[in-house]
């Protein structure tokens, strides 16, 4: 799958040097775990749980950015238990910050959800004060559902999740 500016593939072991310094980034690990892997951790991860993967619909596909041919991050759907929505993830590096990438990720993984899956609502998690990712998920008609805290990690979550009639009902729809 593709978009203007990214292409979405399979993790393939070209990958994993750029993997391991976005996930050893304490700033990209802030607002999803709190804190940086170590090497040895990004690597195991990497090879255990992202090389070859996904090979379907959902899973955390590989991000390239097409100008540079370079890997940027991960972004995709994972199926929720109900089967009639999924989750909406991403993690890009942060040289690749504030360009809209995570936007149009967010975009095309939407259109997917509701025009290819055919389900019936996207969620997402965000760490307080990630304001970027909120900021993204209100653009797109997400809606506040509850809070969580996660009791001996010192972590809040807040949960979203984006209906397809909200979805049906944006402007240009």
């Amino acid at each position: 799958m593709e978009t203007e500016r990214l292409r979405f593939r399979s993790h393939e072991p070209g990958d994993e040097a750029d993997f391991v310094s976005m996930h050893t980034d304490a700033e990209v690990r802030r607002y999803v775990g709190g804190q940086a892997w170590p090497v040895d951790k990004a690597l195991s991860r990497f090879r255990e749980q992202y090389l070859g993967r996904p090979t379907e619909t959902f899973g955390l596909w590989a991000t390239v950015f097409k100008e540079e041919g370079k890997y940027i991050g991960s972004c995709g759907l994972r199926a929720a238990g109900s089967g009639t929505g999924a989750s909406l993830g991403y993690y890009l590096a942060r040289a690749y910050w504030g360009r809209g990438l995570a936007t149009e990720a967010t975009r095309a993984f939407i259109d997917v959800a509701f025009t290819r899956l055919g389900l019936q609502r996207v969620e997402a998690e965000v760490e307080i004060g990630n304001a970027a990712s909120e900021h993204i998920l209100r653009k797109f008609g997400f809606q506040y559902v509850r809070r969580e805290e996660i009791a001996g990690r010192g972590r809040v979550i807040d949960f979203y999740q984006l209906a397809r009639p909200r979805w049906k009902r944006r402007p240009g729809a």
